[in-house]
């Protein structure tokens, strides 16, 4: 693992992450009345949702669907090496999503927000942003070696690179099945707990 994990580059993805909740932030901040009024709507139409026991497992194939979208995407940038900043941008992405959403609910309920924008986080969207970070990190290493290979006339064993895409794809599809499945049943059991 340590060989295709590089410290550097989890850091890179880290940072682009962060810059991307400070972004959503700021992009709630300068977003206009109307689009807030929108947001807030939807924010308490979410919190009815969650109140009313109305989550199911159709809930759970949708939110699979976005998060392997996510996980395609990256894997599809690295063996593709020409889009591997695609890759840096994904992670910017998720974590402006993540910034909107925490900055969206305490803008709705103020100081319960900050409570309630944390809950929301857990466990979802945190091991998400982590297989992100650690998936993405890979995946660049990978890149890098393939256009290495090819510039540089190196010899790339094909199979076995495929074969590690793959395992590593199988990988995070299964936490990716299993952050959809925490999102839809066992978060609103915690957010109900303190609302």
């Amino acid at each position: 693992m340590k060989k295709i994990l590089d410290k550097k580059i989890i850091v890179v993805n880290v940072a682009l992450m962060v810059l991307g909740i400070v972004a959503g932030i700021i992009f709630l901040i300068f977003t206009s009345n109307v689009d807030k009024l929108i947001i807030k709507n939807e924010i308490t139409e979410f919190f009815d949702i969650l109140s009313d026991n109305q989550v199911n497992f159709s809930n759970v194939l949708t939110s699979f669907k976005n998060n392997l979208i996510y996980i395609t995407i990256v894997t599809i940038s690295a063996i593709v090496y020409i889009l591997t900043p695609i890759i840096l941008f994904v992670n910017f992405y998720k974590g402006m999503l993540i910034g909107f959403l925490m900055s969206s609910v305490i803008m709705n309920f103020k100081l319960k927000g900050i409570l309630y924008s944390i809950l929301i986080i857990f466990p979802h969207h945190l091991i998400m942003s982590l297989l992100l970070i650690i998936y993405s990190s890979i995946m660049l290493h990978f890149s890098y070696k393939l256009a290495r290979g090819t510039y540089k006339n190196e010899s790339i064993n094909l199979k076995t690179f495929i074969k590690k895409i793959g395992v590593l794809y199988l990988c995070a599809l299964v936490i990716c099945f299993i952050s959809s499945f925490l999102e839809i049943y066992l978060s609103p059991l915690i957010i109900k707990l303190f609302i």
